[in-house]
């Protein structure tokens, strides 16, 4: 078997030995050309998340208020907590977080 004398724990996409014991390992020896590095992946690819409209985005909060709220017992860093994954949501995909956040 073919093996990256450089990289024995990991692989690197970048190293050609690498990608090569990769398409090995995955049966694709025959037809490496069709697979490109992570980083030549097209932006759209990438970032296609599902749609995050404000209904769900408060549905969301509701869900997650709660499961705050049932750990710690306090309302306000629970409210804070969830706010801050629905922040985290609309960062992911790029636009701003709704007044209420």
């Amino acid at each position: 078997m073919l093996s990256c004398p450089n990289h024995q724990i990991y692989f690197d996409e970048n190293c050609e030995e690498c990608r090569k014991e990769y398409f090995i390992l995955k049966g694709l020896e025959k037809d490496n050309s069709k697979i490109s590095p992570i980083h030549e992946i097209s932006e759209d690819k990438r970032g296609n998340y599902k749609e995050f409209n404000e209904e769900k985005a408060k549905n969301l909060y509701e869900k997650l208020f709660i499961y705050y709220l049932k750990n710690s017992g306090d309302e306000k860093e629970s409210s804070r907590k969830a706010k801050a994954v629905i922040k985290k949501q609309c960062l992911l995909r790029n636009f701003h977080p709704w007044k209420w956040v």
